[in-house]
């Protein structure tokens, strides 16, 4: 392979791993420090085009077999070493369910599949990103796939002449970007059935964040620069693009969010800026930005501190709950390097070498030993031994903390979304309307039709998100039930307090638009569910802290950490402004065209600022904005007379 060493690019490597690791972080001025690994798949794509044409060069063909091993040998080391230390300390911090799921993530992670993996399992109702400890490794599913799929584009490149291979390597680029665009356009969600059902109802900024088609594209950029011959151009030329190309780096990092709309696009900045920052690498003087002891240092570690960073930020939000305060994310930095530069010392260095022998057949045992015990622990059930008796007791009923319906495609209309049903769906006397907080109340839903002999059928999302917009002209479906039932986030975390009121009045008045819409004519009875107490958000499910371990935890005080008791913010009194106009407007507006109740889950749940969060051993949230079976239960039978009462 080539051997010129190009220190610039491991600086350009602890630039890519700084930006993310303080992104995890929650450092501010960082919320889009997650360009890293983009710039990561850049430096990726110059790396393996240089050795897949010095090898062309030197040898007129290229031994797939000895480049593929050596990326190989680069990336499984650490990881199974990560994986499996990450696995045994689990052991006395992480919830038996989160202990299994984590032990099968680990799985998925060292044969590097895990973005497939967490792109199958993306839900409302999956555990928050932060907590799940090898989420990270999804770049790492990425970049697997790209080494084995460049050498084919090479190939099929190798005979054009260079301003040919340009022309066609911008010309993909361009040609992803435009198709990426037209998702985003025909987004949020994917309607085609193509592939199975495959995509049907995936979001598109999920698709487009895990997987290797929409993301290869930003290799090329490095294909790019390393095809541009080299020209003499003077010192000042190369300063003012090397500076450019880091202006770009932090123009994006001061543009791009972890939930913009345009992402894939916007990202582009920071591609092109570390092309810039690769090919004028030899600057003077401004070079030294990554042409120092420290970049270069952070640079050879930044494989192992990729892997090492999330989990440990992980296992400390795991254990202290809270945010993490300044203190302990210096000691995550000191620890994670620390870490970071004696894997890459025993493990990464020794491992890269050829003339280690012994890597053949420690590597593999290695890997049979961490699917042997991570088999043992999803076998197991995450060893609910670890728990007390009073945790074993909760344990057992954590059934009702799932997807509250089995989720199928309408056999009848074309929608976004799978629905949930009871009985038949194209004669149901009840429809479930709204959003994911909707279908929380499905089972109660259920409840209701059951008594009267009625079937029942929730529809996700529909109507342009009803009854966040108006159904006038929707035409998705063509319901003819008399019941209408209503769910949704009533107030999100994006809602200003000042606008509660009109807002509320607005879904009021999209609700109370149903009257004109002649597919809706055969409603009569309106029931809406409001708000419920969310628990703060940013936090480990109360679920996961009510079953960690009994080695280090006193779990008694779980609940606390999630009341409203010195909420600065005061979201339980917003929450309750909320219910207040819904049922105020809904009794002066629905009333008058519509037999109308309203119930509040607060009256139901909370008292002063203190909710209930489990009972009799059952918990009350699947998560923190969503309630589960039992606490959806809890709140119809304190309502149920109310609710028959209205509908007899």
């Amino acid at each position: 392979m080539n051997k010129n060493y190009f220190p610039e690019i491991d600086g350009l490597r602890a630039v890519a791993v700084l930006l993310v690791f303080f992104f995890h972080l929650k450092i501010p001025g960082f919320e889009g420090g997650f360009i890293g690994v983009d710039i990561f798949f850049v430096i990726s794509g110059y790396l393996i085009t240089s050795i897949y044409f010095y090898e062309i060069n030197k040898n007129n063909k290229f031994n797939f077999y000895q480049y593929f091993s050596r990326r190989v040998f680069r990336l499984l080391p650490a990881l199974i070493i990560v994986v499996f230390s990450s696995l045994i300390i689990g052991l006395f911090i992480f919830s038996p369910i989160d202990l299994a799921r984590v032990s099968k993530t680990g799985v998925y992670s060292i044969f590097f599949l895990s973005n497939i993996f967490f792109f199958l399992e993306s839900s409302y109702w999956a555990q928050l990103n932060e907590f799940k400890i090898f989420i990270h490794t999804w770049s790492l599913g990425i970049e697997m796939s790209f080494y084995l799929l460049m050498p084919i584009f090479l190939f099929l490149i190798l005979k054009l002449k260079n301003n040919l291979k340009i022309l066609f390597v911008i010309s993909v680029i361009v040609v992803s970007l435009i198709f990426i665009l037209y998702l985003i356009y025909k987004g949020p969600t994917i309607e085609s059935q193509i592939f199975n059902n495959l995509l049907y109802g995936k979001e598109v900024s999920d698709i487009l964040f895990y997987l290797i088609p929409f993301r290869f594209f930003e290799f090329l950029f490095g294909t790019i620069i390393y095809l541009i011959p080299k020209n003499n151009f003077n010192n000042s030329f190369k300063i003012v693009f090397f500076g450019f190309g880091f202006f770009l780096i932090i123009l994006t990092l001061a543009m791009i969010s972890p939930n913009h709309k345009y992402q894939s696009i916007i990202i582009c900045f920071a591609l092109i800026g570390s092309s810039l920052m690769i090919y004028f690498r030899d600057a003077p003087i401004v070079n030294k930005l990554l042409n120092n002891k420290v970049s270069v240092f952070l640079g050879l570690i930044s494989y192992s501190l990729y892997l090492v960073h999330w989990p440990t930020i992980t296992f400390a939000k795991y254990s202290l709950i809270n945010e993490l305060t300044l203190v302990v994310k210096l000691l995550i930095i000191i620890f994670s390097i620390l870490i970071s530069f004696m894997i890459y010392k025993f493990i990464e260095t020794p491992f890269r070498k050829e003339s280690f022998r012994s890597r053949l057949y420690i590597a593999p045992i290695t890997i049979i030993l961490m699917l042997i015990f991570s088999n043992h622990l999803i076998k197991n059930n995450g060893l609910i031994d670890r728990l007390n008796s009073e945790q074993k007791e909760i344990f057992s009923k954590i059934k009702n903390v799932g997807e509250p319906c089995k989720r199928f495609h309408s056999p009848i209309y074309k929608l976004r979304y799978k629905i949930c049903l009871s009985g038949d769906e194209k004669s149901a006397n009840i429809i479930l309307l709204g959003d994911s907080n909707a279908t929380t109340w499905f089972p109660i839903s259920k409840k209701i039709a059951d008594k009267y002999n009625m079937d029942v059928v929730n529809y996700r999302r529909v109507c342009n998100s009803f009854p966040k917009n108006s159904l006038i002209n929707c035409n998705e479906i063509n319901p003819t039930a008399k019941i209408l039932i209503i769910g949704s986030l009533w107030f999100g975390w994006q809602t200003k307090e000042s606008n509660i009121e009109s807002n509320i009045l607005k879904y009021i008045n999209n609700i109370n638009d149903i009257r004109l819409n002649k597919n809706f004519e055969e409603i009569e009875k309106i029931i809406i569910f409001g708000q419920i107490p969310v628990l703060k958000i940013q936090k480990l499910s109360i679920m996961s802290c009510l079953l960690r371990p009994k080695y280090f935890f006193d779990n008694k005080d779980c609940g606390k950490n999630y009341t409203y008791i010195n909420d600065k913010d005061n979201a339980l009194d917003k929450y309750r402004k909320v219910n207040h106009f819904l049922e105020t407007y809904g009794n002066q507006i629905l009333a008058k065209n519509f037999d109308f109740i309203f119930v509040d889950p607060i009256k139901s749940l909370c008292e002063e600022n203190n909710c209930i969060q489990y009972k009799n051993s059952e918990l009350f949230y699947a998560n923190n904005n969503h309630l589960s079976t039992a606490g959806a239960n809890f709140v119809y039978e304190k309502n149920k007379n109310r609710i028959f009462n209205f509908l007899e």
